[in-house]
């Protein structure tokens, strides 16, 4: 008797130039497959921008991960003024970005979109969920903000009433945080469905379709060695998400 098809699961990576023989290579790191499979998804990894729209017929649902910055053009701004002509910070905001990733992963947003099938963002993938819909990312937000979120640290999430986050953790959990963009405003099919409690957004939903995003690593909350270790277990979040698919 064969059993019910697993639900195939595409997450994106980052591209890289490899040292041992300075080409473009992909990496992704083992925690988010390790999610994936854990619960119940079979987890696929994108590596061809000119394949979106196959790769969102074929699978049932997207992660993008974490990694670097979202290019702020996608969201109408430039380096320059996001540095306020601070020629060394430009030259800074400009390496943490990577526009053969944001080619591909822009293209696969649009693509899942488009067929109504579940999306979900971590980190860098939830800064690009919220450009792709109309919002708008400071990069390397600690310069003005006298907060820290970013080395692994751990906090406070404040979840909102009627968000997903609200009714599988409650009103609030201790979470992890590697981050040093984020999210300042979001468009108008979007809503802030958390915060942490020094205001920086923390999770985003779509009003009507089966996208969301989050600034923490949930795929990071589970298994032997979660971080943090008395956080929530997120493994139920991402059954959630699997069986969306």
């Amino acid at each position: 008797m064969r059993s019910e098809r697993k639900k195939s699961i595409l997450l994106t990576g980052t591209f890289k130039i490899m040292s041992e023989n300075n080409r473009l290579g992909l990496q992704l790191d083992q925690s988010y497959m390790n999610a994936v499979a854990a619960n119940g998804g079979i987890p696929l990894v994108a590596c061809c921008t000119a394949l979106a729209e196959q790769y969102a017929d074929i699978t049932d649902g997207l992660i993008i991960t974490g990694g670097e910055s979202v290019h702020p053009r996608y969201f109408n701004e430039t380096f320059s003024n996001l540095a306020n002509g601070d020629p060394e910070e430009i030259r800074y905001l400009f390496n943490g970005c990577n526009s053969v990733r944001d080619e591909m992963e822009f293209a696969l947003f649009h693509a899942f979109c488009e067929r109504r099938k579940p999306i979900m963002g971590i980190c860098r993938g939830f800064q690009l969920i919220n450009a792709a819909t109309g919002g708008i990312n400071m990069l390397d937000f600690p310069r003005k903000h006298p907060v820290e979120h970013n080395k692994g640290i751990q906090h406070l999430v404040v979840t909102e009433e009627n968000s997903l986050l609200r009714k599988l953790y409650g009103t609030s959990f201790l979470t992890n945080s590697f981050h040093r963009d984020c999210a300042v405003s979001v468009g108008p099919e979007m809503f802030i469905a958390a915060k942490s409690e020094d205001g920086i957004i923390e999770a985003i939903e779509h009003t009507s379709l089966p996208i969301i995003g989050f600034q923490f690593h949930p795929e990071k909350m589970r298994g032997d060695t979660p971080n943090p270790a008395f956080g929530p277990n997120m493994d139920i979040l991402f059954q959630h998400f699997i069986n969306l698919c």
